[in-house]
C-alpha cells in the first residue's frame, strides 16, 4: 500500500474525499489531511506520504508553495493538484515544481478512482524500476573490479594528486569525501587441515564472505577493496569525531561475523591511527600492513594492535637463542606471506635484539639452516625440485657469516620459494578456471547459478575464484555471467519466436521484468526493438569468417 495524504481547506471537500473514496481498494492508505499547507507541512515532514493531494487556492501557504517544499525535501513523493481554476500559469507553475497530475474540480468518484488507479500502477513501474537498478547496481559494484582495485592500489602507492584521486574517484562512482579517513586491513582464509590446500571451497569460508561483502555495500562509510586473494582493505569515512567510532564499530562487526566461524576460518585483523587528509591515506595504510604482518608471530591473536605486538616482543626474550626460532612460523609464512612482507618478516623472527642476533655464529648458523630446510621442505610440497633454484652459487653463499649478508641471502631463499608458489598456483587455478569455464558454459541458464555455486563445483574457495577469475578472465564473474546469458538472449529472439518472458526463464532469468531492464541496460534497447530490428545491427557481436 502507498501511503497518500490530503490537504484541502474547504471541509466539505476534504471530508467528502476521505469517505467517500475506498483509498486501500485503490492501492493506497490514507494516513491524514490538513486544512491549508503551514498545518500539513510538519505532518508530511513527519509521515513521508508517497502521493500527496493538495488544493492549489489555500489560506497561509497555497498548493503550488507546499508542493515547492515537499519536491525539494521529499522527492520520491508524488504530487497531484487540486484547483476549481482552469488557469494555464497555475498548471504551467504546476509542471515546472514537479507536479504529477493537475486535476480540476469538481472531482467526481468515478474520476479520482481513475486517477488513483493510474497513479497507483505508475508507481509499481517505478518502484520496479528502482528495485531493478538496485539489483543491477550491487551486481555490477562488486568490490574486487579492477578499477576499483587499481584506483587503491594508486591511492596507497601516493603516487597520485589529490585533484586526481578525486577525478579517478568519481569516474569510478566512489564516493571518497570526508573530513577524516582510517584503514582496516582483513586477512581471511580457510583452517588448512594435514593434505588438504587452505584454498579449497568451504562453506563457512563461502558464507562469511558473503556475510561481509553485504555488511560493507550497506554501509556508505565503509569502502571495501580487495588487496589479494587473502586479503582486503577498508577504507572508513567519517568526521574527525566518528572516525574512532566506525573503526571500531567496522572492527566489532567483522570479528562478530568471523567468531561464528572459530576453528573454520583463519581470521586477523588490524588497523591504522586516523588522518586528516585523503593524501596521508597511504602513510595509514602502511601502518595498518605492518601490523597485520605480525599474525605470523602472533597466530592466536586475531585482532592485532600495537600493545599485541608490544606485548610479542616482550616475550620474545632479551637474549640470543635458538630457541626463538620457531620453524613452524617460517612454514606458515611460505604458505599465506608475500613478498612485501619478507623483510619484515625476518626482523620478526630474529626477535628484540634484530639483526644483532646474527653476530653470534651459532645463532646465525640455526637461522639460515632453519629458513634453509624449511624452504625446501615447502617448495618440494609443492612438486617441485629444490635443485631447480637451490643452485650451487646459492648453496656457497649459505656459507657467509657477515650479518648483512646472511640476512641478505635468506630474503632471498625466501623470494624465490615465494616465486614458485605463486606461479605453481596459477598453473593450478588456470586448470580449474578451465573447469569453472566449462561449468558456467553448462549452467548458466539456471536461475541458480552463483559464483559460490561455480567456486563449490571446483572445490576452490569464493574468495580465491574470484580474484583468479576476474585477473585471467579480465572481467568479473557477473560481467562475464551477464554476457553469456545476452548473447543467448540476443540469438534466441532473432531466430525464434519465443516470448521475451520465455527467453528469460531460458536464459537464467526468474523475473522477465528484470531480464528486460538487464536487456535495456547492457545492450542499449528493449528485447521488443532488438527483435523489430532496430538496434540489431549495433550490438549484434561481429560475425565470425
Amino acid at each position: 500500500m502507498y501511503k497518500v495524504f490530503l490537504v484541502e481547506d474547504e471541509i466539505v471537500v476534504r471530508e467528502g474525499l476521505r469517505n467517500n473514496i475506498e483509498w486501500e481498494q485503490c492501492g493506497f492508505t490514507y494516513i491524514g489531511d490538513a486544512a491549508d499547507g503551514e498545518m500539513a507541512l510538519p505532518l508530511i515532514r513527519e509521515l513521508k506520504p508517497d502521493l500527496l493531494i493538495t488544493d492549489i487556492r489555500m489560506p497561509f501557504m497555497d498548493g503550488l508553495a507546499l508542493s515547492a517544499l515537499v519536491r525539494k525535501e521529499l522527492p520520491n513523493t508524488k504530487i497531484a493538484i487540486l484547483s476549481g481554476y482552469d488557469d494555464f500559469g497555475y498548471a504551467q507553475q504546476a509542471i515546472q515544481i514537479g507536479v504529477e497530475q493537475y486535476l480540476l474540480k469538481p472531482v467526481t468518484k468515478a474520476k479520482m478512482i481513475e486517477f488513483l488507479t493510474a497513479t497507483r500502477k505508475k508507481m509499481d513501474r517505478d518502484a520496479g524500476q528502482k528495485s531493478y537498478l538496485e539489483q543491477f547496481m550491487q551486481e555490477a559494484r562488486e568490490y574486487e573490479q579492477f578499477s576499483r582495485r587499481r584506483f587503491f592500489e594508486q591511492l596507497t602507492a601516493g603516487g597520485m594528486s589529490v585533484k586526481e584521486i578525486y577525478e579517478t574517484a568519481e569516474e569510478l562512482n566512489l564516493d571518497i569525501n570526508a573530513q577524516s579517513y582510517n584503514i582496516v586491513v582483513l586477512f581471511l582464509n580457510s583452517v588448512s587441515r594435514r593434505g588438504e590446500n587452505p584454498e579449497r571451497y568451504t562453506d563457512e569460508l563461502a558464507v562469511l564472505q558473503e556475510k561481509l561483502v553485504q555488511f560493507f555495500l550497506a554501509c556508505p562509510e565503509y569502502l571495501l577493496f580487495r588487496w589479494s586473494v587473502t586479503t582486503y582493505v577498508i577504507m572508513i569515512k567519517g568526521t574527525p569525531d566518528q572516525i574512532e567510532m566506525r573503526t571500531a564499530n567496522c572492527i566489532e562487526n567483522i570479528s562478530r561475523r568471523c567468531e561464528e566461524y572459530e576453528g573454520e576460518i583463519v581470521w586477523h585483523i588490524a588497523a591504522g591511527t586516523p588522518v586528516m587528509r585523503l593524501s596521508a591515506v597511504s602513510g595509514c595504510f602502511s601502518e595498518a600492513m605492518k601490523i597485520i604482518s605480525y599474525r605470523h608471530m602472533c597466530p592466536d591473536e586475531h585482532i592485532l594492535t600495537e600493545d599485541c605486538l608490544e606485548k610479542w616482543k616482550r616475550s620474545s626474550g632479551s637474549g640470543v637463542s635458538t630457541s626463538t626460532i620457531d620453524p613452524e612460523l617460517v612454514r606458515k609464512f611460505l604458505a599465506d606471506g608475500t613478498q612485501n612482507e619478507v623483510e619484515l618478516f625476518l626482523t620478526q623472527l630474529l626477535g628484540k635484539n634484530g639483526d644483532e642476533a646474527l653476530n653470534s655464529l651459532m645463532f646465525s648458523q640455526y637461522f639460515s639452516m632453519t629458513i634453509f630446510l624449511k624452504t625446501v621442505e615447502f617448495v618440494e610440497s609443492l612438486g617441485c625440485r629444490s635443485d631447480d633454484f637451490l643452485t650451487a652459487e646459492l648453496r656457497g653463499r649459505l656459507k657467509e657469516t657477515d650479518p648483512a649478508a646472511v640476512k641478505s641471502n635468506m630474503k632471498h631463499i625466501i623470494n624465490m620459494a615465494l616465486d614458485i608458489r605463486d606461479r605453481e598456483s596459477r598453473k593450478h587455478y588456470r586448470d580449474l578456471l578451465a573447469q569453472a569455464l566449462d561449468y558456467i558454459d553448462g549452467h548458466y541458464c539456471e536461475n541458480t547459478i552463483s559464483m559460490n555455486a561455480v567456486a563449490k563445483a571446483v572445490n576452490i574457495s569464493p574468495s580465491y575464484f574470484s580474484a583468479v577469475f576476474s585477473q585471467e578472465v579480465g572481467q568479473t564473474f557477473v560481467e562475464y555471467l551477464t554476457q553469456k546469458r545476452m548473447e543467448t538472449a540476443r540469438r534466441l529472439l532473432l531466430q525464434s519466436d519465443m516470448r521475451s518472458s520465455e527467453i528469460a526463464g531460458a536464459v537464467g532469468y526468474k523475473d522477465p521484468h528484470y531480464f528486460s531492464y538487464i536487456f535495456k541496460k547492457t545492450q542499449g534497447c528493449t528485447p521488443r526493438d532488438f527483435r523489430g530490428g532496430g538496434k540489431s545491427e549495433a550490438v549484434l557481436p561481429p560475425k565470425k569468417h
